[in-house]
């Protein structure tokens, strides 16, 4: 069949019918034309040069048609995620250091909203639209908000009506589980 296909192509002269009718890649396409033209019809390669028309590649997008980055840029969130991270590498030693409200409110908030930004991230990487439909993902990141705002108020009421976070944790560390040699 492609024999045939071939023959046609070459016995109308038209490189660029050929190339639609054998579906050959642009980068194969002129050698392929070129070897089976001379075999068959015996032009030259200069003459079927002329003939080829610029043959345009249609690119097929796998993502969705709306993008998230549309509406902005999202280099100055990126940033900020990032300036967070590296502050907490020095704000949760600080809360244990020296514990205070001021400290724990700081440690709590920067906690709850690098975690809050990294599930966020996992829902909108794995509860795609496309993938769950539309009502998963707005359930999720709904809930997602619900919880973020819940443990941050969870964790104020612990600083505020309590011992504070950072005196928590310690607490908690030092608990000591029961022997088992008694």
């Amino acid at each position: 069949m492609l024999s045939s296909v071939l023959l046609r192509g070459a016995a109308r002269g038209n490189a660029a019918t050929l190339i639609k009718s054998v579906r050959v890649s642009p980068l194969k396409a002129y050698s392929t034309i070129v070897a089976n033209t001379q075999r068959q019809v015996g032009t030259k390669p200069l003459a079927l040069a002329k003939q080829i028309s610029p043959i345009v590649m249609r690119e097929i997008s796998v993502s969705a048609p709306r993008m998230a980055s549309a509406t902005g840029s999202h280099t100055r969130l990126w940033t900020i995620e990032r300036v967070l991270s590296a502050g907490l590498l020095a704000v949760i030693p600080a809360a244990f250091i020296a514990p205070s409200q001021v400290m724990d409110a700081l440690l709590a908030i920067s906690v709850v909203i690098h975690t809050h930004w990294g599930v966020e991230a996992m829902v909108v990487d794995y509860l795609r639209p496309s993938v769950v439909g539309n009502v998963v993902p707005k359930v999720a990141h709904i809930a997602l908000i619900l919880m973020s705002v819940a443990a941050l108020g969870g964790l104020f009421y612990l600083i505020k009506n309590d011992i504070g976070l950072a005196n928590g944790i310690k607490r908690f560390w030092a608990i000591k589980g029961k022997d088992t040699n008694q």
